[in-house]
Formats: structure tokens, C-alpha cells, sequence
């Protein structure tokens, strides 16, 4: 499965991980929850083992599971090699490669404008790879004798890879299936936006029928109860990232109308000794929304955050030096109103505060850029 990561994003969900390496130049990262995947996946394996190869050991029945369990996410790195190969032959930025709960992410990432047939390469890929490693496993079969473990492990690493590869190329994102889908409508379209929010509707839908499969019947597929938990697992991962990509999308429809000028609130300069009482009655009478402290020379040296003047008592405000409650300035909470609506949130992502102090290019003092004022306006934009 690849992800697309729209420039400088920052995704907090399945992020933290344990580096192992790189593969074609990109890092390799595993998901904690791995780990305890392989081991459950271990254990429910063993006994199948057992049960279509009574003659092997309760013990080599675990090893056997675990050399399967690990062949099977071999043939998931090579599923998100795929989209890796394809991906920088394009010329695309790949992030990292995951292997996580329940699979393998690619997040890959457009440095120039995109388009549908690039799109539909990448997506492809993957369950291109997976349908040739069910082939392989199909192919192999015949060497091996049967009711033996080789001959168990190829027909299970087929229709493994099987189930991999229809199950991707379903239509709904975060699927492979899915950016077919949105390559699709983009093409008819010719709106990114729009294919994205289309696609990952779908997979929300996707995502209520497969949680919904095990009502179908009390064992879906003949699986047990415990079993049937992991369509549960797989409808939740489905439907919170085809949510995830939703909000992207509007993000990525709002970013370029970011306005940094129109954002910033005008700014009240004061030095340091003045009161918050008369900084306050200043800021009115000029009409400015903001404190900014400066040194002799015009300089800005602190910000007053607007909390720390509302939770100051009236009673005390005459007799506070403004300073007190100005943070000081640097360029962890500086922006320019030359950067650009990606560059502005990166920066903001960045460097959390509450006031940003904002400057133009000669680093002359344009304003003050609240932080709740950005979050309204992309809240205005629809995105919630």
C-alpha cells in the first residue's frame, strides 16, 4: 500500500517505529506493534501447522510458523518495494517504508505537480508484485511432495499473496485499489482535490463492509470468534486513514490561499518599562490587536501573548511592567509574509506558540500572527 504525503507534512498517527535500515536508499522503519503482531501471528499459525502436518512437534510447529510469518511480511517489503521502484523512477520523494500493524505503508511524496498516469503507475505496482509472488508460490508447489511442510508453506505464501493483491486493488483509499481509483476520477476531472475526497469515501465504505463481514456469519471463512476480530481491526485502520486522506485534501485545497498578510494582527510597539495598563490603552487607541516589546533602537525583543494579558487582574495591570509577560523573541516564533501556505503551516507545525511574530524582508514589523486565527481560518475553509 503507498501513501501519499502531501509536502512537509506532518503525520502523527503509526510515526514512531524502530529504524532497520534502508532499502533502495530509503529508510526502513518497524512499527512496535509489529513485533507483537508476528507473535500472535505465530501462535495462531503453530497450530495450523499442526493440524495439516500432524506428524511435525508442538516446537517445530513454531519455528515453521515464524519462518512462514516472516516470509510473508518479506513479500510485503517487496509489495512496497514495488511502489518504491516505481516511485523514484518517476522522480518521487520517498519518505520511508513501514511495516506496521497490518501491513506496509510507502509514503511517498509529489516535489512537482502530479498527474493521473503517475499516480496509476505507482498503485499498480503493488499488486502487480503481490500477483507475481502468488504465481511463484503456485509455480514452486509442484516440487515439493505433498502433506509436507515445503509443499504447506508454498500453497499458504500463494494464497496469501492471493488474498494480498485482491484485497489492494479494492476501490477505496488508503488502498492501492484506491489511488487507481482517484487517478481515475482525476483524469475525468482533472481535480486532485475532489478524486482524493471521492476515493477515500469509498474506502470509507469499504471500511463498514469489511467490519461488518463477520455479522455475515457467525465464523467468516470458518475463522473463530478471536478471529473475525481482525475484519474489526481492518474496517478501523481502513476508515481512519480514508479519513486522514480527506483531510489532507482539504488542507492541500486551502494551503495556496493562505494569506499571512491578511492573518496578521497589527502590533502595538512598547518598551519594556511601560505598563500593561497604558500598553493595553495604546493598543486600543491605535487600533492593533497586539504587543510587541522593542529595545531603543525599534528593535522587537518580546511578545505578549494575549492570554497572559487577559488572566492578569485589572487591579494589577498598572503597576506590571509589560515585560514581565512578553516571551522573548527569536526565530523559533518569527515568520516572514513571504512564505507560502505550505512553508506557514511547516513553520507553525514547527515551532508551537500562541503569537508568532511576523516580519517582512527587510525584518521590519508587519504584525502578530495568533495561532487561533490560523486554526479559524482553515476551520473556516471546512476543515474541522
Amino acid at each position: 500500500m503507498s501513501e501519499e504525503q502531501p509536502p512537509n507534512s506532518r503525520r502523527t498517527s503509526f510515526r514512531a517505529g524502530v529504524p532497520a535500515g534502508r532499502v533502495l536508499g530509503v529508510p526502513l522503519v518497524i512499527s512496535p506493534f509489529w513485533f507483537v503482531i508476528v507473535g500472535l501471528l505465530t501462535v495462531g499459525y503453530a497450530g495450523f501447522i499442526r493440524h495439516e502436518a500432524p506428524t511435525i512437534s508442538r516446537a517445530e510447529s513454531y519455528g515453521v510458523s515464524l519462518g512462514f510469518v516472516l516470509l510473508l511480511y518479506a513479500s510485503v517489503l517487496l509489495h512496497e518495494m514495488s511502489h518504491v521502484a516505481v516511485a523514484q523512477a518517476l522522480g518521487m520523494k520517498v519518505q520511508r517504508v513501514v511495516l506496521q500493524l497490518l501491513g506496509g505503508v510507502s509514503e511517498i511524496t509529489e516535489e512537482k505537480p502530479g498527474t493521473p498516469r503517475r499516480e496509476y503507475l505507482v498503485a499498480i505496482a503493488g499488486p502487480m508484485t503481490s500477483l507475481f509472488l502468488a504465481a511463484v508460490g503456485f509455480g514452486v508447489r509442484p516440487l515439493f511432495a505433498e502433506e509436507t511442510v515445503p509443499r504447506l508453506l508454498a500453497d499458504v505464501f500463494a494464497v496469501t499473496n492471493l488474498i494480498v493483491a485482491g484485497f489492494n486493488a479494492l476501490p477505496g483509499l488508503p488502498l492501492d485499489g484506491g489511488r487507481v481509483l482517484r487517478a481515475a476520477v482525476w483524469q475525468l476531472t482533472h481535480d486532485k482535490v475532489r478524486a482524493t475526497i471521492a476515493a477515500a469515501w469509498a474506502g470509507r465504505g469499504l471500511a463498514v463492509l469489511v467490519a461488518l463481514l463477520p455479522l455475515v456469519r457467525i465464523d467468516v471463512l470458518d475463522w473463530s470468534t478471536s478471529g473475525n476480530l481482525w475484519f474489526i481491526a481492518i474496517g478501523f485502520f481502513l476508515w481512519t486513514n480514508a479519513t486522514w486522506a480527506i483531510a489532507q485534501a482539504k488542507v492541500s485545497a486551502v494551503l495556496p490561499r493562505l494569506d499571512v498578510r491578511a492573518m496578521t494582527r497589527r502590533a502595538m510597539p512598547v518598551t519594556a518599562d511601560v505598563s500593561v495598563a497604558e500598553a493595553v490603552r495604546r493598543a486600543r487607541e491605535g487600533g492593533a490587536r497586539a504587543l510587541v516589546v522593542v529595545d531603543g533602537y525599534g528593535r522587537p525583543s518580546g511578545l505578549v501573548s494575549e492570554s497572559a494579558v487577559t488572566s492578569l487582574p485589572s487591579e494589577r495591570q498598572p503597576w506590571v511592567p509589560v515585560s514581565d509577560l512578553a516571551r522573548p523573541v527569536n526565530s523559533d516564533v518569527t515568520l516572514q509574509t513571504d512564505m507560502t501556505g505550505e512553508t506557514l503551516l511547516e513553520a507553525v507545525q514547527n515551532m508551537p506558540a500562541s503569537e508568532y511574530l511576523v516580519v517582512d524582508t527587510s525584518r521590519a514589523i508587519v504584525g502578530v500572527l495568533a495561532r487561533s486565527d490560523l486554526v479559524a481560518a482553515l476551520q473556516a475553509a471546512g476543515l474541522h
